[in-house]
């Protein structure tokens, strides 16, 4: 039965864990906003241009475990990426790892779960990436990615630009969309 002695601590409970997440988020958040000021996409194409692609794969793997993006920002430095002539697999084997193996997903995944269930999913992660980079690019994958162009930048958010520039509106649904 709901008490006052239990609301009141439900409610202590819910502040101290809002507090220590919002604290977290922040954080977190600020260091992934300096660490993309800092990585390019040309950087991130002269780490990944090597001319075995098992070494590609891991090298986009590794970077997309140590930059800090968003699903939000990965996309557009993945079209980087493939514009600017990085290797298929490797651009393949970052955009798995960036947004699911990074910093922020480490830090969250070993608070709350510990160091030995974080280890388990970085490697198992990781090594997914490398292998669907190299499996995508065996099977000819890279004939189906197409030319395309993000418009935009950081003047309002990220995320709110590339929503534009791909539905053609902030709604979150492609313009065409019923």
């Amino acid at each position: 039965m709901f008490t006052y002695e239990t609301l009141l601590h439900a409610g202590k409970t819910f502040l101290m864990l809002f507090g220590e997440l919002f604290g977290l988020f922040i954080g977190i958040s600020f260091v992934v906003a300096l660490l993309q000021i800092y990585i390019s996409q040309e950087r991130i194409k002269r780490i990944l241009t090597t001319p075995r692609k098992g070494l590609n794969s891991v090298l986009g793997a590794l970077l997309g475990a140590v930059t800090p993006f968003c699903s939000c920002s990965t996309i557009p430095v993945l079209v980087g990426l493939f514009k600017s002539g990085a290797p298929f697999n490797g651009a393949i084997s970052f955009l798995l790892t960036s947004p699911i193996l990074n910093p922020a997903i480490i830090t969250l995944l070993t608070a709350f779960f510990g160091i030995k269930a974080t280890i388990v999913y970085a490697i198992f992660t990781f090594a997914f990436a490398v292998i669907m980079g190299l499996v995508l690019d065996k099977a000819g994958f890279e004939k189906y990615v197409k030319n395309v162009s993000i418009k935009g930048g950081h003047q309002d958010g990220v995320c709110g630009k590339i929503c534009r520039a791909v539905f053609g509106k902030s709604s979150g649904k492609p313009s065409n969309y019923p």
